[in-house]
């Protein structure tokens, strides 16, 4: 059954026999069967998926997802047809990798400006943007000047800290991410940071990969390329999303983690003391969690301790970093936005049950899967075998394991994102999972080694261009109306939530509002007179969006246009000009 001489596709079963993995106890899937699962799983999803409402989610699952897989799907064909056995290993060596990490972080910094645009779509870039400017000017916050302070949510202050009346202002996320690019920056492009990072999480996996296997060096090969073909890690380190430093300072920590070293183990907590605050203080202890875990099913306390004890400082610490932000923009006419009774409310509607919650996990696990390698899923559902007999895959597992759990709960909705973001930091333990899976093809490994080449071939000829077209698309329709803003030269433009879909991240300020025009939120702001009184002076030129500004952001998302934006020019522009200002339309 070794030699193939007709191909796989007239010998399926060439790829479904059972192998037996170096000291395993049980048997485990070919990896056709493992495809099989694997479609299985991923139809599951999607009639869960199918269910969700109209969110987001849906949104992607329809207008991006579903072509992706079906594009999958022939490559998964096309990879077996008439496949002949291939017997030289797949290997990388030292500069291959390095080189392929180079590459990624090219790839990943060109994306940026030629692909994106050079523009930051979603709040969560913007917010990274906005606090790089305040620590790259060596500042923790920047003040905010008293004529707006108590004006502030016109200027959109979404993810910031809820603060009636603040003194300066910040984002509400952890620094981390943002320092990283404030650091960078200093040196080159900031925009460079996300690329660096994703090609640091593509060579550190491979890196770990040789820890787990220093006598074997296709498992990998096999990961590092399974994370660099990754149409999710590709484009997202095109992005300013915190997302590929998680991938990158997770793959670095296991990497000191698995040296077994009290040296390595130090540089290990110095690096989870970065990563717990690059943005949310969960993603990387819900990665180090198992592997703590695994340290007390080896009863090894000694190290144990080492761990635990720095890691119980570590999350305390950045648990009490909002609260420090608070007190720092907190001045004295200042007073908590959201009460208790409300914030009560929120938090119990968050962790509250829903079936819409499975529905839209079942969305994420599709969009997941459709911005990875065709062999991720079936060799990663291979690896979740080995857990069984292996703590380490285990380990792995467990860290996507929690990570679900903890986001069914938490957050279902992942909003805006290329693939399923919140994965994003646990793309390699993934693709480690996935060499599990390799190395239990044992014998049927030279058929296997075909299908790998091509599904990686053919699957970034076919899905990888089309991912990068829904990046481009994406962020370009929002990138022309924001130069479109820009270009008015106004001092002020006003712009409504409901304008257009996700109209209100247009509204992005600079930390010293510097900027022109200032981007103002039309719904905080108050009735046109006294708008026109705040604002209004010889000399004060106000932009106002008129309908067909936001045709094409519509038409993207198939949404009904409004006429808000014209009827508020209409409303304004009176007041506006009585006062002193010159009005400008934008259509």
């Amino acid at each position: 059954m070794d030699a193939c001489p007709r191909g796989l596709a007239d010998h399926p079963e060439a790829l479904n026999v059972t192998a037996m993995d170096a000291g395993a106890t049980t048997p485990t899937w070919g990896i056709a069967a493992a495809g099989r699962k694997a479609a299985s799983l991923m139809a599951a999803c999607l009639v869960f998926g199918l269910l969700a409402p109209a969110t987001i989610s849906r949104f992607y699952l329809f207008n991006q997802d579903l072509a992706l897989l079906a594009l999958m799907a022939l490559v998964w064909l096309a990879s077996f047809l008439r496949a002949a056995p291939r017997q030289g290993e797949v290997v990388l060596s030292g500069p291959a990798v390095a080189t392929i990490a180079a590459v990624t972080c090219v790839i990943g910094y060109a994306g940026h400006y030629w692909l994106l645009e050079g523009y930051a779509l979603t709040r969560d870039e913007q917010m990274a943007l906005f606090d790089a400017q305040i620590f790259a000017d060596g500042r923790l916050t920047w003040p905010l000047p008293p004529a707006w302070q108590h004006d502030a949510p016109l200027l959109n202050t979404m993810f910031m800290a809820q603060v009636t009346n603040p003194v300066s202002w910040v984002s509400g996320y952890l620094p981390g991410n943002a320092m990283l690019r404030a650091v960078i920056g200093k040196i080159v492009d900031p925009a460079l940071t996300g690329p660096l990072l994703s090609g640091i999480g593509v060579a550190m996996t491979w890196l770990c990969a040789r820890r787990l296997w220093p006598e074997e060096r296709e498992p990998a090969a096999v990961a590092c390329l399974l994370v660099a073909l990754s149409g999710q890690v590709q484009i997202m380190g095109m992005t300013a999303y915190a997302m590929p430093a998680h991938l990158a300072f997770n793959m670095v920590w296991l990497w000191l983690f698995l040296r077994r070293r009290w040296s390595s183990d130090i540089a290990a907590l110095l690096v989870g003391f970065v990563a717990t605050g690059l943005h949310q203080p969960l993603f990387h202890p819900l990665f180090v969690a198992p592997w703590l875990a695994l340290l007390v099913w080896q009863r090894d306390w000694r190290r144990f301790a080492l761990y635990a004890v720095p890691y119980t400082a570590i999350g305390l610490f950045w648990l009490t970093w909002p609260h420090w932000q608070l007190a720092a923009v907190t001045g004295p006419a200042s007073t908590m936005a959201l009460g208790e009774g409300e914030l009560w409310a929120r938090v119990s509607a968050l962790l509250g049950f829903s079936p819409d919650r499975f529905a839209l996990m079942g969305a994420n696990m599709v969009r997941f899967a459709a911005w990875q390698p065709v062999l991720l899923l079936p060799l990663g559902l291979m690896g979740c075998v080995a857990a069984r007999r292996d703590p380490r895959a285990a380990a792995l597992v467990g860290g996507l394991a929690l990570t679900a759990l903890a986001m069914f709960f938490l957050m279902a909705t992942q909003g805006h994102g290329f693939g399923y973001r919140y994965f994003h930091g646990l793309i390699g333990s993934a693709a480690l999972l996935a060499a599990f899976g390799w190395r239990a093809l044992d014998n049927h490994l030279p058929q296997a080694r075909t299908v790998l080449t091509r599904s990686l071939v053919l699957g970034t000829l076919a899905t990888i261009p089309l991912q990068w077209w829904f990046g481009h698309s994406f962020y370009g329709v929002y990138a022309e109306v924001d130069r479109r803003i820009a270009a008015s030269k106004a001092d002020y433009v006003l712009i409504g939530e409901q304008d257009a879909p996700f109209s209100a991240d247009l509204v992005f300020n600079r930390p010293d509002l510097s900027n022109r025009p200032v981007r103002l939120l039309a719904e905080y702001a108050p009735h046109p007179e006294a708008l026109a009184r705040s604002l209004c002076r010889p000399g004060v030129t106000i932009a106002l969006p008129r309908d067909g500004l936001f045709q094409t952001l519509n038409e993207t998302f198939r949404a009904s246009e409004t006429s808000k934006p014209s009827e508020r020019a209409k409303l304004l522009t009176p007041a506006l000009q009585a006062a002193g200002c010159n009005v400008i339309s934008l259509d």
